[in-house]
């Protein structure tokens, strides 16, 4: 079975390709997106007839708009019998409280939550895999790959920080960008084969010389914030390329007459992040076209804005 697979590009969704190329297909596409892309690489996917070439699509831990949608489920290409629609080809699962309105699809599951704590787009994807038959959760390398499941929903949920107290999962986080995607997924498949998910004296201390930039990152953009109101709140914004994730929450913190954080960078997304009581996701994400969790959303920054502001900073 050759298979497409559509995931986003942060650790959930390096996950989920992990899962894919690792343990579950022997024949796997993997095409990396994110909200400012994935709409017109998945329409462009159907537009030029590369389904063809594949059995099954899945897109896993990103959502995708509705036009998008509707397309996938109203296709009836003419080389296929009468009465087959494209949409049995596609899967996706996604755990973003803004892709909800997908649930009324047949071929997609938005899940927040499951058995009484918060998802995310990797265990989905694995818990999908056993209940198919493509994972053997009897194997005795499976709980190898379970601990790594675990350990990216619990980044990707923020419970490392705020049930678990457990730093782990901000590590293998800072590894994936240490690394890079596609060295990090070769490190991580080869511990997997060696059915072990134990961080090495070369991780570590890669860890702990990056630990150190990433203090000094957070130290200089303290100082670089600009306050502005943004529909009704009191918003901190920087400019940052990199630690999105550890440089809002902290600052965040740090910072608490601020409702919540601002990351924007220019050639890539706009990243919120709070620790109030915010729904980003659903209040300011969605607003500019993007979406995610109530604590950390983002949204894409378009073509058409980038050429504003140079235009702006060079007429």
């Amino acid at each position: 079975m050759k298979v497409k697979l559509f995931t986003h590009t942060d650790l959930d969704g390096v996950g989920c390709a992990i899962l894919a190329k690792n343990e579950a297909f022997a024949d796997v596409d993997i095409e990396y997106c994110d909200y400012n892309n994935v709409n017109e690489k998945i329409k462009t996917f159907i537009e030029n007839n590369e389904w063809v070439r594949y059995d099954f699509v899945y897109i896993t831990d990103i959502s995708i708009n509705e036009e998008v949608a509707e397309l996938i489920s109203n296709t009836q290409p003419d080389c296929f019998r009468n009465g087959f629609k494209l949409a049995e080809m596609f899967q996706l699962l996604d755990h973003h409280p803004t892709a909800l309105y997908l649930n009324k699809y047949y071929w997609c599951k938005v899940c927040i939550e499951e058995n009484g704590e918060k998802t995310s787009g990797t265990r989905m994807f694995y818990d999908y895999l056993i209940e198919n038959k493509y994972i053997d959760k009897s194997s005795p390398w499976n709980k190898s790959l379970f601990k790594f499941v675990e350990t990216v929903k619990r980044y990707d949920t923020w419970l490392w920080k705020e049930k678990y107290n457990d730093d782990t999962p901000k590590k293998w986080n800072d590894l994936l960008y240490i690394y890079g995607r596609n060295r990090f997924v070769e490190k991580v498949c080869e511990k997997l084969d060696n059915n072990t998910t134990l961080l090495d004296m070369t991780d570590i201390t890669l860890l702990e010389l990056n630990q150190e930039k990433i203090d000094k990152y957070i130290d200089s953009k303290q100082k670089q914030i600009i306050e502005k109101d943004i529909l009704g709140y009191r918003a901190g914004i920087i400019f940052a390329e990199q630690y999105h994730s550890e440089v809002g929450n902290t600052l965040a913190i740090n910072n608490p007459h601020l409702d919540f954080i601002v990351l924007i960078d220019p050639s890539y997304s706009v990243s919120y992040r709070t620790v109030k009581d915010i729904d980003l996701g659903k209040d300011i994400a969605k607003v500019y076209g993007g979406g995610g969790h109530p604590k950390a959303a983002g949204s894409p920054i378009s073509d058409e804005i980038k050429n504003k502001i140079i235009d702006i900073m060079f007429n």
